[in-house]
């Protein structure tokens, strides 16, 4: 009779934790989804970012092959240099998918900046508005808020001592 009393106890006790896993589950699951969202966000836009930080070095490279030296005027220097800085960025950036082209380097390449000042020329890469077109959708998670959270524009520069 004992045994039967102890059998009869256990599988009221089963009964009572049959809709616990699925609590737990509820409970665990909005967490957990936040971190494996934002472990893949944060690894594409670092990976973006890391591209267009190489990008913006190449460019910079490429403007050390014009001699500064063979032109009347910063000018003209510069309407030479500049074109070939943005090919170089544009070459770099080839891996984009076409919608990630138009946010960063634009038509032609021209949303990439290179500025000279003094000896020092500098190449910067901007994915602006990233708000408003962002690589990966925003999530805003109950308790955590927006995944991922980023800045209103990705920025990568290099600068290079001529």
């Amino acid at each position: 009779m004992g045994k039967h009393l102890i059998m009869r106890a256990m599988q009221g006790s089963r009964e009572r934790q049959r809709g616990a896993a699925a609590i737990e589950f509820a409970l665990i699951f909005i967490p957990m989804f936040a971190l494996f969202y934002a472990l893949v966000s944060y690894g594409l836009i670092m990976a973006l970012m890391q591209g267009m930080t190489l990008a913006a070095e190449e460019g910079a490279r490429a403007a050390i092959a014009v001699d500064r030296s063979a032109f009347a005027s910063t000018d003209e220097y510069m309407n030479t240099v500049r074109p070939r800085v943005r090919d170089q960025v544009g070459l770099s950036l080839a891996w984009l998918p076409d919608s990630l082209k138009t946010h960063v380097l634009g038509d032609g390449n021209e949303n990439v900046g290179v500025q000279l000042s003094g000896d020092v020329l500098q190449v910067q890469v901007r994915y602006a508005n990233y708000a408003d077109a962002p690589l990966i959708p925003t999530l805003v998670l109950p308790g955590i808020g927006p995944v991922p959270r980023v800045g209103t524009e990705l920025l990568a520069q290099a600068s290079i001592n001529l």
